[in-house]
Parts: C-alpha cells; structure tokens; sequence
C-alpha cells in the first residue's frame, strides 16, 4: 500500500508547473507528493512557492528545500495537494484528525484546483460512517458550541492530547480542538452551514463542493477520479 499511496502523491505532484503557487497539506501520502517536488526543483529546475497547512508540513518543507509563504501574504494559489480522513462518491471530505483542518480549508479555498490524496480506506458511501467531525473552537466558546452540537443531534467531545501532553489538543492557531460525532451524515452540505453559524467554531472539518479531483491508492494501483 505504500508504493501505491506513493504513487498517488507523486501523480498529484507532477501537475505542478513552473510559476505555481501550491497548497501543501498534511499526511502520510502527502509526504510523498512533498518529496516528489523537491525531487523535480533539483532534478528538472521546477519553480513554485508552497504554502502549508501545518507546522509538521512546514519542518518537511524546510528539510526539502521547498520555498514557503505565509498564507496570510497569500491570495490565489494554482492547486492545493492535501489528505483526508473520509472522501465520499461527491468528493465531499471529512478531514481533521490532524487539527489542522481549519488552515487547511483556508489553503484549499485560495487554490482554482483542490486535488484529494488518500488510500482507498478513506473512501466511504456516506460521510461520517468511520470518523467524526473536527472542531476547531475559540477557548471562550466552548461550552456555547457544546450546547449547539448536541441539539443538533451531535456527540460532543474535547480531544485530549493523551500521554504526549496534559489536557485538550490545540490547534496550531491557538484553538481548542474537539469532534462532534453525528453517525451517517446524508446531506453534509446542510451540516456544514449549521456548523458555519454557531459562533466561537472557528472551523469545521466538512469539506463539501471543494474538492476538484482525487487520486486513490488501492491494491490495484492509482484510480484517478
């Protein structure tokens, strides 16, 4: 499975062109589109500047060699390459177990093209079925999302960071990162919206309409979708 997911980031990779601004995401399978791009600037002379979506991506950049700027500094970029944690027949998304998933979006609505990477456990028939939806909270509205979530229909649940560190995980924003758990979500585009209105939830980890392709690892190869 790993030449394959290799595979799949090194497809996405090689649409990268001389002069492109590029979103790199986060992951495994991304790693491997990361380390194709570095291996076409010195191999080929390919120009382009990234920007990331995580500080584990950006140490990665920087041990490549690969020229990064802030997204704040940013305001259109040609293509984003990222992962996912679920992708349906729609190409909607869950993504966030890496709560990262809110600079994530961010660099995935700059890009005219957001390509998915992923293997094929990630594909589902219907969002929700394996993961949960990530949260990512202001501190002072906390309780304020909790109550919402849970009229929603939603299980609310602070993610704790586990033996690493004591208490919640925080974003690399400064935020405090739950997951809400509402079992099959059949029409995600409605949730997302409801979760867009409660104020304080900063980011979600819904990705519906942004997707624009997908190259899934499988055991039979690439599909390209």
């Amino acid at each position: 499975m790993q030449n394959f997911k290799k595979q799949a980031g090194v497809a996405a990779a090689d649409l990268v062109q001389n002069g492109m601004g590029v979103g790199l995401g986060t992951g495994s399978t991304v790693f491997f589109a990361l380390e194709r791009l570095a291996e076409r600037t010195k191999n080929e002379g390919l120009k382009f500047f990234g920007v990331s979506t995580s500080f584990s991506t950006t140490l990665i950049c920087r041990n490549f060699g690969i020229e990064l700027k802030d997204s704040s500094a940013v305001r259109h970029l040609d293509i984003a390459i990222d992962g996912t944690d679920e992708i349906d027949p729609n190409l909607n998304l869950i993504k966030g177990r890496g709560a990262a998933h809110l600079l994530e979006k961010i660099v995935a609505s700059l890009a005219d093209k957001f390509i998915v990477v992923a293997d094929t456990s990630k594909q589902v028939k219907n969002l929700g079925e394996k993961v949960a939806v990530p949260l990512e909270i202001l501190p002072a509205a906390l309780g304020l999302a909790a109550n919402k979530v849970e009229k929603a229909g939603g299980e609310f649940e602070v993610r704790i960071a586990g033996t690493c560190k004591d208490g919640p995980v925080i974003s690399d924003s400064g935020n405090i990162i739950a997951d809400a758990k509402f079992g099959i979500i059949k029409d995600p585009k409605t949730l997302s919206h409801l979760l867009d209105e409660i104020p304080g939830i900063v980011g979600h980890g819904l990705f519906v309409g942004l997707a624009k392709e997908a190259f899934i690892a499988g055991a039979n190869g690439v599909s390209h979708i």
